[in-house]
């Protein structure tokens, strides 16, 4: 699953290309956004203030509720067949 958008912000590969800001959610917590070039992470600090500096945060209303997983049922596990009965029956047919 995707790290929630919090921002957006002008994709300088392209100009009208606007990209969804992210935060890593482990580890450094770095931004990178999403565009139609892909995922663009600059790791070095300048990437990171450009970042900072051009990102246009997004309202709480902008922003989608995380999805929620519909709750399914577990499946019953086929039982396993003995080693014996595997011998025994036949699966040539």
């Amino acid at each position: 699953m995707a790290n929630p958008d919090i921002g957006t912000v002008a994709c300088p590969i392209e100009h009208g290309c606007t990209g969804r800001v992210r935060q890593y959610s482990r580890g450094s917590q770095k931004l990178y956004w999403v565009c139609k070039h892909g995922m663009i992470t600059p790791n070095l600090e300048p990437g990171q203030q450009y970042i900072r500096d051009n990102m246009k945060p997004l309202d709480p209303e902008e922003q989608p509720e995380p999805e929620r997983k519909p709750e399914t049922e577990p499946k019953p596990k086929p039982k396993a067949k003995s080693w014996l009965s595997s011998l025994l029956e036949d699966d040539d047919e």
